[in-house]
């Protein structure tokens, strides 16, 4: 990565392209709301038949970063196509949605027995469909009495429990992973920002920051401070990053930005930030889970894990009992769902294996 060498693998439903053989170019927006916006995928040169063969909610992966150190930028669905002719050039540009929107705008009738508290009841509504939960902390963990009545579709339900009911921050990345956190706390996987360390020059650098007074803070309270870096796929919503330049010190929080890239061209990750303080130690209650690093089987996998799946089944959501036959091969876990049924979801990554869909623990024979 020291030497910043550009490397991107693009999964387009059955077919595996490296940045090196295949030219394309990404945009991956994203931003702190319940309902991740589209991406777009510009492809040059795609065979006739590939091109054909391209449907609608084909899936989609995309990896990105560095010879040595990448990793996944968006996991989706191919929601729109189009393919434009230039003299002997054809373009194909995609339009993804991120996988964990359809599944969140499905239908969901369930009721909670009394003194059901909300933790509790956001796991479960979030493993019937298998969505991962990357992090689960509420700021209120709320305890219905009488219990709950939860109808309608998965991401209302949710947004009105975590969001109305229990004052919390309710995140889906690009990557399909659910955060939940407290309304004033961010996620932070050590990602720290400097010139030498991928932090570009803004205009914005030449102008000294003010020292923010209470009245400041309020009157700019929706005001963000815009940054640039070379594409760093650790980035998305909410995360708190550490910035160390002349004129920029300190943490701050992810409001919003963008992955972009391509063979040539810009290959950066772009930022709307605000400052940072981290929320006051809990002196009780509420909740915490991370569905990360062990499946339902005890084993050691974690999610971007390349490994051998020896099984012949994938499953529709980690807890359900509709299957369909599949052939074994090697694949990617892009989910965990802990102690379900099928805890790990796997995504093919070449042509030996079509498996797509969640699985036993037992059917993954180690790492490839």
């Amino acid at each position: 990565m020291a030497l910043w060498i550009r490397e991107a693998i693009l999964v387009i439903g059955h077919n595996k392209y490296s940045l090196a053989g295949l030219d394309f170019s990404f945009e991956i927006p994203f931003e702190d709301s319940d309902e991740p916006p589209v991406a777009t995928l510009s492809v040059t040169n795609l065979s006739p038949n590939t091109r054909a063969g391209i449907k609608r909610n084909d899936p989609v992966v995309l990896n990105a970063g560095y010879e040595g150190d990448i990793g996944c930028i968006l996991i989706g669905k191919v929601v729109g196509l189009k393919h434009k002719q230039s003299n002997t050039d054809w373009t194909s540009t995609l339009t993804v949605q991120p996988c964990a929107d359809e599944i969140l705008n499905s239908l969901v009738n369930k009721t909670y027995a009394e003194n059901t508290v909300a933790s509790a009841m956001i796991r479960d509504l979030l493993n019937i469909f298998g969505v991962e939960v990357a992090k689960c902390e509420l700021t209120i963990d709320q305890v219905y009495a009488r219990g709950r009545v939860c109808q309608g579709k998965m991401k209302q339900v949710l947004t009105e429990i975590i969001v109305n009911e229990c004052q919390s921050r309710f995140i889906i990345r690009p990557t399909g992973q659910v955060y939940i956190t407290k309304s004033d706390d961010g996620i932070n996987t050590g990602v720290y920002l400097t010139p030498s360390l991928g932090l570009l020059r803004s205009d914005e650098e030449k102008v000294s920051i003010p020292l923010e007074t209470d009245q400041t803070d309020k009157e700019r309270k929706d005001d963000t401070i815009s940054r640039s870096c070379l594409l760093n796929y650790r980035i998305s919503t909410a995360e708190v990053v550490k910035i160390q330049s002349a004129d920029l010190n300190g943490r701050f929080l992810v409001v919003k930005g963008k992955h972009k890239g391509g063979r040539t061209g810009d290959w950066k990750t772009t930022m709307e930030l605000k400052p940072f303080t981290p929320p006051a130690s809990p002196t009780g209650g509420g909740s915490s889970s991370s569905g990360g690093s062990n499946g339902g089987g005890g084993g050691s996998y974690v999610i971007g894990d390349i490994v051998n799946f020896i099984g012949s089944r994938h499953y529709v959501s980690s807890t359900g009992d509709t299957g369909y036959n599949c052939k074994p091969g090697t694949a990617k876990i892009t989910r965990i769902a802990a102690g379900a049924k099928h805890p790990y979801h796997l995504i093919h990554i070449d042509s030996s294996t079509n498996v797509y869909g969640w699985v036993n623990d037992s059917d993954i024979g180690g790492r490839a």
